[in-house]
């Protein structure tokens, strides 16, 4: 087989698939275990975007670290060989892991000031990984960040695919986390449409990351970010009354906060004054929840799933008496481990980049730990007990804390009393300020809808 040339270029040409080795293969079952676990739900749609039988170069956003190349994986039963900036290969057990699994080190020049930086390996190995059948992944906006924005992008994707065998297709992936961090939160993952390498370096670069902010919420500014997610809460809720989204996917409500971003810019742009009324009203609805202890704002999406399984529960009481005995258990045989995640985070609280990692991989230590001598007792004295009760840790441990999330949904505690008598009035006034901020909202969205 020759080697073909694109645009003056030569490439080299793609071989057959490579095999996935046994270590990878265990890698791989591990760490979708381990996601499957800690998000309730993962849901991916454009998969079909995506030829198996074409060199392949994702191009994922970078929003919550090392849980993204996880979630990139949970996809793809191909060879994969991610880029990785050169500094994870000296953490301890982390860096052997990615040494094992092939990753491609790429120095930073941020992380090496002063010092001269040279790709040439870095590009030399990423295009044999394509040459050779492997899926190469590769974050293209350069670093991980907490905000709902795609990021400037590098220039290294477009030089890389410029450069790859024939028929390369760069596939975008936007990776919508609804909670970054939160235990069984949910997390769309959107495979965008194949982008063929063509055209200058800056020009590919550009299609890639117009592709990327249609797939994720991108939000320009920074302080939008808090207005964007109230009003996709209040909007949810306004849907909610109409009796729309009773059903919503992780893909459904990104699309609910894309839809909010449009119409937060189109009337920025048609009406500013009326854009900055709506603002400073939302603004003192959030600072005086705040100031009431009633949360000075949430994420956007991820309750209404909730509130519908709550109402659910709410019209079969004896869900909550007959559930009471096993979210018992459930708290009683977790408690430990639990407790002592807590007091981890609390000694060596993580950063915000690295928050659902540490709660993933300190979580599943800490747990298969307590889990392992828990079930280590009960057979020194129940030895024929011991195989149920370690099966039941698991269930029990999801069902307690579904049962404690339902609580806390429709609870009135002494605090929330206490603040509900001192604070009524301005209570009532809040109630009366959101009903009739939800009444604008809606009647904003039908001027959208028709423009």
């Amino acid at each position: 087989m020759g080697t073909p040339t694109v645009e003056g270029v030569a490439r080299p040409a793609v071989a057959e698939a490579a095999e996935v080795t046994r270590l990878v293969r265990g890698l791989r079952w591990i760490a979708r275990s381990a996601v499957r676990t800690f998000y309730s739900s993962v849901e991916a749609t454009g998969l079909e975007n995506v030829d198996p039988a074409r060199p392949t170069l994702y191009a994922p956003t970078h929003p919550n670290s090392i849980i993204d190349p996880l979630l990139v994986a949970l996809f793809e039963e191909r060879p994969i060989c991610f880029v990785a900036r050169d500094g994870l290969f000296d953490v301890p057990v982390f860096g052997a892991v990615l040494r094992a699994v092939g990753a491609i080190p790429v120095a930073r020049r941020s992380d090496h000031a002063g010092e001269e930086v040279d790709h040439g390996a870095m590009f030399s190995a990423c295009r044999e990984a394509l040459a050779s059948g492997k899926v190469l992944v590769l974050f293209p906006e350069g670093k991980t960040h907490g905000r709902l924005r795609v990021e400037r992008l590098k220039t290294g994707l477009a030089r890389i695919a410029l450069d790859a065998p024939p028929d390369t297709q760069i596939i975008p992936i936007g990776l919508n986390y609804l909670v970054r961090h939160a235990f069984r939160s949910d997390v769309h993952v959107a495979f965008g449409e194949p982008i063929a390498p063509t055209g200058t370096v800056a020009e590919l670069t550009e299609r890639v990351a117009d592709t990327l902010r249609r797939l994720t919420v991108h939000i320009e500014r920074e302080d939008d970010e808090r207005l964007i997610a109230q009003v996709t809460a209040m909007m949810a809720e306004v849907r909610a009354h109409e009796g729309l989204d009773q059903e919503a996917s992780p893909a459904d409500r990104v699309a609910l906060a894309q839809r909010v971003v449009d119409a937060y810019r189109w009337l920025g742009e048609r009406d500013p004054e009326r854009t900055a009324t709506l603002r400073a009203r939302i603004q003192a609805l959030l600072e005086e929840r705040a100031e009431l202890g009633l949360g000075g704002e949430r994420p956007a999406l991820q309750h209404r799933g909730e509130r519908r399984i709550a109402r659910r529960w709410a019209d079969d009481p004896v869900t909550f008496v007959l559930g009471a005995p096993v979210a018992l258990y459930g708290i009683v045989n977790n408690a430990l481990p639990y407790l002592a995640l807590r007091v981890l985070l609390g000694i060596a609280p993580p950063s915000f980049y690295r928050g659902a990692l540490v709660r993933l991989g300190g979580g599943l230590a800490i747990f298969a730990l307590a889990y392992a001598a828990q079930t280590a007792v009960v057979a020194t004295y129940a030895p024929a007990l011991a195989p149920l009760y370690a099966l039941s840790l698991v269930p029990s441990a999801f069902f307690a804390r579904r049962y404690l999330a339902e609580l806390r949904l429709h609870r009135v505690g002494p605090r929330r009393l206490f603040r509900m008598v001192k604070h009524r009035g301005r209570l009532a006034y809040l109630r009366a300020e959101r009903d009739d901020l939800a009444a604008e909202l809606a009647e904003l969205r039908r001027e959208y809808l028709a423009r």
